[in-house]
């Protein structure tokens, strides 16, 4: 606390400086997180393109499926690994049940990494041609999913989505 009124206009103006030259830096950081929102809604609609071309539900995209996905990617981002599983032992079921995601009767998910150009394209191709992430991918009976990417700081893209069934009504 300021003792005199020297010290705290000294103050005043340093912290004004300094939210005024950190200010470039939020902005940067949220074209970033923008930027990865933007590469998100690209591959949910590349996956429910292929699903229609396959004759199956388009799934709806919920909030709380993508925070639990961006939050796998975020984790596997930080400490670098890829797997369904974290560190922990959780799995997908356990991480969407995690997230207050109540009422499925079904979950899958896929992960991938890449740090090639045109990332989305390379991740969607590669989940297409692998048999397993592609019979999570055409499911017919998944009608909901999330989608979730992250950079780690060697730049390499993180990505995971989840799949979910939802009884219906």
């Amino acid at each position: 606390m300021p003792t005199t009124l020297v010290r705290a206009a000294a103050f005043l103006v340093g912290f004004w400086l300094a939210l005024l030259l950190l200010q470039p830096l939020a902005a940067r950081a949220d074209a970033r997180d923008e930027d990865l929102r933007l590469m998100e809604d690209g591959v949910y609609s590349a996956i429910n393109a292929t699903r229609a071309e396959q004759h199956r539900v388009i799934l709806e995209r919920l909030p709380a499926l993508d925070a639990v996905a961006r939050e796998h990617s975020a984790d596997m981002a930080a400490r670098h690994y890829l797997s369904h599983d974290t560190p922990e032992g959780l799995n997908p079921v356990d991480r969407i049940q995690r997230g207050g995601v109540d009422g499925m009767t079904l979950a899958g998910e896929n992960v991938g990494l890449t740090n090639r150009p045109n990332p989305n394209r390379e991740i969607v191709e590669g989940w297409i041609a692998s048999p397993v992430h592609r019979a999570n991918l055409l499911h017919p009976a998944f009608n909901a999913t999330g989608v979730g990417i992250a950079r780690a700081a060697d730049g390499t893209l993180y990505y995971t989505q989840v799949f979910v069934t939802f009884p219906k009504p």
